[in-house]
């Protein structure tokens, strides 16, 4: 995506409010704030709670997640940095936030389908950038946009090996967005709703081992709202596509303490070009959402032990590339390389779990030179600081 000053609306930097976010650019989840936040997301194979059968694998609500309900929090700090030697603009920005899963166990129909409800969050950061009127900037570069999706799942256990599920997810978003433009300062609020869905299966050929797959096709969700350029009021439409993504995982009992999990995710940002904004007045800034984006594969690997009964540590590494190139990069439109490094530690008391997570996410600094984005070059660093989440879930049998 290019720059707004090529008069080209750049697209809002995305806030998540329910799990916490991080992909290849901190634009799509790979975990949210349950047992899959412990292992940074590696439980496509091994899906075997409520917020890893929300986020992971709809499959996951085969197990004993059907009879569970799970509470979770995660506080969320988003730092940024930018640095313009071509204008002297020089900011840093932080946005704090609250992050909540959610999750019901609708336990099993007498027909054999597993039903589970839940609460999440599929894309996010957001980055607050000051104004620097000494500069001639009169505008900050604000932007922000949550997606919650309400999952609801489905599944069945086809035979002793295979089991298959499936979710819908109906969404509903707000956005908000301030950035100076060649035709005056713009500010907008927005917020939409949409859908999108998933679909995946676990295979499990001996008592230690098992395969996992799944798929989550696009979705999209259609904003709408009220703002100015230049002083202009305007409404202004968003029509927004998430990417589609597919994931195969495996899960081997190393021993009767020791689990091993590995995975490997592919997610189609290219579908984020499909998108598009329409303005009301100020048709110039008319165009794609979304340029210059590549699609990317992201690797995990992480692990389960039992420390002692009823006593689990958890640990998980993953590792994607940023998807979106240097000519498009702006201050409301950044994302990096990075390594996740999540952990965390569960207690089960027989009717209910209290978990602890903590983890820490490397976003590598880029610097675009004036000859690849002359709008905006510079150096972009994301300091997002060390995340921590509570959770308790509950078991309703």
């Amino acid at each position: 995506m290019v720059s707004i000053n090529s008069v080209r609306l750049p697209i809002l930097t995305l806030l998540c409010m329910l799990p916490l976010i991080s992909e290849a650019s901190l634009i799509v989840a790979p975990h949210s704030a349950g047992r899959d936040a412990d292992l940074a997301g590696v439980v496509v194979a091994a899906p075997d709670d409520g917020s890893s059968a929300l986020i992971g694998n709809p499959a996951g609500v085969v197990s004993q997640a059907r009879n569970e309900a799970l509470v979770a929090i995660m506080p969320i700090t988003f730092k940024m940095r930018y640095v313009n030697p071509m204008t002297g603009y020089e900011e840093s920005g932080r946005k704090d936030a609250v992050a909540l899963g959610l999750w019901r166990g609708l336990g099993e129909s007498e027909s054999g389908w597993s039903r589970g409800v839940g609460v999440y969050g599929s894309l996010g950061t957001a980055y607050d950038l000051a104004a620097d009127p000494s500069i001639g900037q009169t505008s900050p570069y604000l932007g922000e946009t949550g997606v919650l999706n309400f999952g609801f799942n489905f599944g069945r256990q086809l035979t002793p090996q295979w089991r298959i599920g499936f979710q819908v997810a109906p969404r509903f978003g707000m956005q908000e967005l301030k950035s100076p433009t060649p035709l005056g300062d713009l500010s907008f609020k927005t917020q939409g709703v949409g859908i999108g869905g998933s679909a995946g299966l676990v295979y499990s050929p001996a008592n230690d081992l098992s395969f996992g797959v799944v798929y989550r096709t696009p979705g999209i969700v259609r904003f709408k709202g009220d703002g100015r350029v230049g002083g202009v009021k305007q409404d202004l439409t968003v029509k927004m596509i998430t990417p589609q993504n597919l994931t195969v995982g495996v899960a081997y009992d190393y021993s009767d303490r020791l689990r091993l999990l590995g995975q490997v995710g592919w997610t189609r940002y290219e579908d984020f070009e499909r998108g598009e904004k329409k303005f009301e007045t100020t048709k110039q800034l008319d165009g794609p959402l979304f340029l210059n984006t590549s699609n990317r594969v992201r690797v995990g690997l992480a692990f389960e032990y039992q420390v002692q009964p009823g006593h689990y540590l958890r640990a998980g590494y993953t590792r994607g590339d940023a998807m979106i190139e240097d000519e498009s990069l702006t201050p409301t439109s950044f994302d990096a390389d990075n390594d996740m490094l999540m952990a965390g530690y569960e207690i089960d008391m027989e009717s209910w779990r209290l978990g602890f997570t903590a983890g820490y996410t490397k976003n590598e600094p880029r610097t675009v030179s004036a000859a690849d984005n002359p709008y905006f070059p510079g150096t972009y660093k994301d300091q997002t600081p060390i995340s921590f989440a509570f959770r308790v879930t509950w078991n309703l049998d």
